[in-house]
């Protein structure tokens, strides 16, 4: 794997903090984060819905293989120098259902989570998490 591609919600609040964060750390392979509705990220991945996107967290690897929700999160830790042994743990038989329910309880709130972080969420949409 020489690079991740991963594809956050530019309207989420939440999400452009967690790229500003990935962006600072140091990683073992390049990550190339894109607003899922960028003209990059359309051209590049025309096969990929994104309002499906925008429901959870979407990282894709050079190879093409496309990882969702809690998975893309561990790729995400995998590919950080500080975190690839968490996402090893919680990937894990044991820990994987722990790291997928808690996923998935922060991309359900994270326009509240937003709000709670003093920035405005963006409009509800049709589909997209409350």
């Amino acid at each position: 794997m020489r690079q991740l591609s991963i594809l956050y919600d530019g309207d989420c609040s939440l999400c452009r903090r967690v790229k500003g964060w990935l962006e600072r750390q140091r990683s073992y392979v390049p990550l190339e984060l894109m607003a899922l509705d960028g003209a990059t990220a359309r051209a590049r991945y025309p096969e990929l819905d994104p309002e499906d996107c925008r429901k959870e967290l979407t990282v894709v690897a050079d190879e093409r293989w496309v990882y969702r929700g809690h998975k893309a999160w561990l790729m995400c830790l995998w590919a950080l120098e500080g975190f690839r042994p968490w996402a090893l743990r919680l990937g894990a038989p044991g820990l994987e259902h722990v790291a997928r329910r808690a996923i998935e309880i922060i991309s359900y709130k994270r326009y509240p989570l937003s709000n709670i972080l003093r920035e405005t969420p963006p409009p509800a949409r049709e589909g997209a998490c409350p």
